[in-house]
């Protein structure tokens, strides 16, 4: 590059110096300079129309020839434009294959900007949802797919969990849809065909609700004949009085065993829910208290720290289901002379619905699986409570109906805090009232 550089100025000088000689001998020095300079301009201007001309209508042919610094400056653009042209080859080979490849995926895929924008979508999307090229190409999904479910899971980004929605182009199709954000938030949508898994789960809650209905009338026969043999026990041995009342606790268990199937089977299936409106949540504790009534002793200590104007808006039914399994459970698991702390805080964000016991606590590694159904940290333990192991699963699905998330805090030996948050335009808050009760004190 110096030698280069070097040659044509020491090329240019020379010929400065062959002018100034020139100039002199016949007496018009700077006639011939200005020749001179015009010339060199003239030069240049040409080399650089070439340049110009090159790059503009023939790039990918030879480039001119030229001497000097333009030869250079022409072969070294030559060499960057061949490995540009390479560069892209196997760029566009490699975007090929990604395309083939998710082409070939059942899985559906799409690529959406940040304000949901369709860019690009493979084969199986376009089956799922009926996207058609180039008429979708740059709508917004939220239009292609017309699904209430699909458009708050999109518009409030709820891409935490997936969402299960039917397909807007085929008939009895369940796709369950998964969204990440990548770059400057666009969405990359993955689908997925989930219709046999749906029928699956679908037969599975048809079986446990039709089998807990069927269940009920053979049991209110069992504990009609057990009532009436109650009535006459005292006549009877003493080993079959103590069979007799065993008879009944159980078939008491059962009954709330089947009525806790039976809720959450209409839990799951979105069955006969009823109109949400706004509740006092001090109304629905205070319910709920006068029916535990029965279950606290003397030893027990149950406060009560809730807004006296605090509202919430819901199913009545559904919440008193939730709040009363996270009191009952609170009240069970915690040991005479326990006490029981009932709250409600409210903020701009949420408003927070917690029981705090002071019972055996739960090892960290199983508060992922509460709300399992039928789990139990101690497999004894549910049995002499008399627990039908449902409770936090019930209160897991009234929360997702009404928009909350619960959260539990808890360590072995230290007691729990079971934490409902409902969102902010679910809640409503004024002043505070503070209730405490010992034993069956109201």
């Amino acid at each position: 590059m110096k030698n280069i550089w070097r040659n044509t100025i020491l090329s240019w000088l020379s010929g400065l110096a062959a002018c100034v000689v020139i100039g002199l001998i016949i007496g018009q020095l700077l006639g011939v300079l200005l020749l001179y300079v015009l010339g060199s301009l003239y030069w240049q201007l040409y080399q650089l129309y070439q340049f110009h001309s090159w790059l503009r209508y023939s790039s990918k042919a030879s480039p001119p020839e030229a001497s000097g610094i333009w030869g250079d400056v022409f072969d070294a653009v030559y060499r960057l434009q061949k490995k540009q042209r390479k560069s892209k080859r196997r760029m566009r080979q490699a975007l090929t294959r990604i395309e083939s490849s998710t082409t070939a995926l059942k899985e559906g895929v799409i690529m959406a900007d940040n304000q949901g924008n369709l860019e690009w979508w493979n084969n199986s999307a376009a089956h799922f949802f009926g996207l058609m090229r180039p008429v979708d190409r740059g709508q917004i999904i939220t239009n292609i797919v017309r699904s209430p479910e699909f458009f708050r899971y999109f518009s409030q980004k709820r891409f935490g969990e997936p969402l299960v929605i039917k397909s807007p182009a085929k008939e009895g199709v369940y796709l369950e849809i998964q969204t990440t954000l990548y770059d400057k938030n666009d969405h990359l949508i993955f689908i997925r065909d989930v219709t046999r898994l749906h029928l699956l789960e679908q037969m599975r809650k048809d079986f446990v609700a039709n089998a807990s209905h069927e269940l009920k009338t053979p049991l209110t026969v069992i504990k009609g004949y057990l009532e009436t043999l109650d009535m006459f026990k005292d006549s009877l041995p003493k080993s079959m009085q103590k069979g007799i009342v065993n008879m009944s606790e159980q078939s008491e268990r059962m009954e709330h065993l089947i009525e806790d199937l039976l809720l959450l089977s209409r839990l799951e299936s979105d069955e006969k829910r009823e109109e949400n409106q706004w509740y006092k949540v001090l109304d629905i504790v205070n319910s709920i208290q006068s029916a535990v009534e029965s279950i606290v002793t003397e030893q027990h200590i149950i406060s009560v720290k809730i807004p006296a104007e605090a509202y919430i808006y819901g199913s009545y039914k559904e919440l008193y289901s939730a709040f009363s399994n996270l009191i009952v459970n609170a009240i069970k698991y915690s040991p005479d002379g326990g006490e029981v702390k009932i709250k409600w805080e409210s903020s701009h964000l949420n408003g927070v619905f917690s029981v705090q016991d002071t019972g055996l606590g739960i090892d960290p590694r199983h508060i992922p699986r509460l709300t399992e159904r039928f789990f139990r940290v101690d497999k004894g333990r549910g049995s002499k409570t008399g627990g039908t192991g449902l409770g936090l699963a019930i209160v897991k699905h009234v929360l997702l109906h009404h928009d909350a998330k619960l959260q539990i805090r808890s360590q072995s030996g230290h007691g729990s805090t079971f934490s409902c948050y409902f969102p902010a335009n679910r809640t409503q808050h004024e002043s505070v009232s503070t209730l405490i009760f010992k034993g069956n004190e109201s």
